[in-house]
């Protein structure tokens, strides 16, 4: 039973992101979906328990199941920029540039660049929307002789892409953690949540092809709009 209820969840889960069905368009009945996919009444009920439980799905009492709003889902494995991981979901993503301003580096990120504390760094902070809901904040430090000048550039795109066309800097590697943790007064605001709510934090550093650290970046995900995937393997 238990393993029939996550074997199915996820194959409602992957019907529902293949674009079966649309955001807000109701699910067949635990009733159908049990004879539509060979199982027991109860298995399908608990599959969708679950999928209610993880924010796939949603219901409304004496009316039914319903698709919930599609979530931004994150490969772990895959080094790629937040607008090309959107765009890979089918999603539209828009941006606000909160700030871009030349900072000195201090002791943080003087050790993480291999830089002297009183070293130039440009930050970048951005409010990342997805489908039009306010999703993510980034914040982006990038050692400013790398980039001169690089508020006045265009930053409501992909950085990773600005990068390369105005600065010849091809980023080919990264190296991301993941943690959770409850949002702040000033973050809720700003991502539109409520304080307390769960983040995944992100914290991403970027290298180019000779192998030098260009970027250490924080993403802060509202975790009722994200899923992280990944692939394991066994060690021989």
């Amino acid at each position: 039973m238990h393993r029939d209820r996550f074997y199915l969840s996820d194959r409602i889960r992957a019907y529902i992101e293949n674009a079966h069905i649309k955001e807000g368009e109701r699910l067949p009945s635990n009733e159908e979906l049990a004879e539509q996919l060979g199982v027991q009444k109860g298995t399908a009920r608990a599959a969708l328990e679950r999928l209610k439980e993880e924010g796939i799905v949603y219901s409304v009492k004496g009316v039914g199941t319903f698709a919930a709003k599609r979530k931004i889902l994150r490969n772990m494995e895959r080094f790629e920029s937040f607008s090309e991981m959107a765009q890979q979901n089918g999603s539209t993503v828009t941006t606000k540039v909160l700030s871009c301003r030349v900072i000195p580096a201090g002791y943080t990120l003087a050790e993480e660049f291999g830089l002297p504390p009183w070293a130039d760094i440009t930050e970048i902070v951005r409010l990342r929307k997805v489908d039009r809901e306010t999703a993510a904040l980034e914040i982006s430090h990038i050692p400013a002789y790398l980039v001169p000048e690089l508020e006045s550039k265009p930053l409501g795109g992909s950085l990773y892409r600005l990068l390369e066309e105005e600065y010849k800097i091809y980023l080919i590697q990264g190296k991301q953690t993941m943690t959770v943790r409850a949002a702040d007064e000033e973050e809720a605001k700003l991502l539109k949540c409520s304080r307390g709510d769960a983040l995944a934090v992100m914290e991403m550093r970027a290298f180019d092809q000779d192998g030098h650290k260009v970027e250490y970046a924080c993403s802060l995900t509202r975790g009722d709009r994200c899923r992280f995937t990944s692939i394991l393997r066994m060690e021989a």
